[in-house]
């Protein structure tokens, strides 16, 4: 919400996340019936799938969760048009900063957001890191319009993380192995934890890459490192 300025994530044992805030639905989840009063902006013509899908979600904290789903305030202050229209400037704003941090990002912030894999451990000898084609891994992955824009956008700096890793392998010949090994062990920890959609792991990876980064330049670097990895080599399933 425009002045509501509250983290919704937090990184509190390692790399497990804690998500601090909720899914509000824009138009209303429930009708009423034998549940009383509808849901806040509630629209009958609207199916489920449409009603609980990411188009008609926002992710708020609690507070700002319930003053827009409050009767009748909540639904007189926060029309679905106002929300939609909250929704689209956060993701304009979004993705602007994006775009000036890859415009900026350096071997600095590539370093600082890199910096966790000098405590990986080397991966198992023979392991393949070989490439998949980045069409196919997208289309197997399910991945939505959103993230593959986001893939494209990233690609943009890849030259910079290739010459980066290159620069670091010089004096660390094994970087490039225990990036990608540090990256594939929080995947398939995520798989152990019954994870499957692509969608939902491909977020979560940006996350990890993240690491609790605040500054967006850094946030752009580790996640132009993450769609470097994913277009050229096996940081997600075959």
């Amino acid at each position: 919400m425009p002045d509501c300025r509250r983290v919704l994530s937090s990184e509190p044992d390692g790399d497990d996340y804690v998500m601090l805030g909720e899914a509000a639905h824009i138009a209303g989840e429930r009708g009423g019936g034998a549940r009383g009063r509808p849901s806040a902006r509630y629209d009958p013509a609207m199916t489920d799938e449409a009603r609980n899908s990411p188009a008609n979600l926002l992710y708020v904290c609690r507070n700002c969760h319930e003053m827009i789903d409050v009767h009748p305030r909540g639904e007189r202050e926060y029309p679905t048009t106002r929300l939609l229209d909250i929704k689209a400037e956060h993701e304009r704003a979004v993705a602007a900063a994006v775009d000036e941090g890859l415009a900026t990002v350096t071997f600095k912030e590539l370093a600082q957001a890199t910096r966790w894999v000098t405590e990986v451990p080397p991966p198992p000898p023979g392991q393949d890191f070989s490439r998949v084609p980045i069409e196919d891994k997208i289309e197997k992955n399910g991945l939505s319009r959103s993230s593959q824009n986001l893939i494209v956008a990233h690609l943009a700096v890849a030259p910079q993380v290739r010459s980066f890793i290159q620069e670091l392998s010089r004096d660390d010949p094994g970087f490039p192995e225990r990036l990608i090994s540090g990256f594939l062990e929080h995947y398939h920890k995520l798989r152990v934890r019954g994870m499957s959609s692509g969608e939902d792991l491909f977020n979560s990876m940006c996350m990890f890459a993240h690491r609790g980064f605040r500054d967006i330049k850094t946030q752009s670097a580790a996640q132009a490192v993450l769609v470097y990895l994913f277009e050229t080599c096996e940081v997600f399933e075959r």
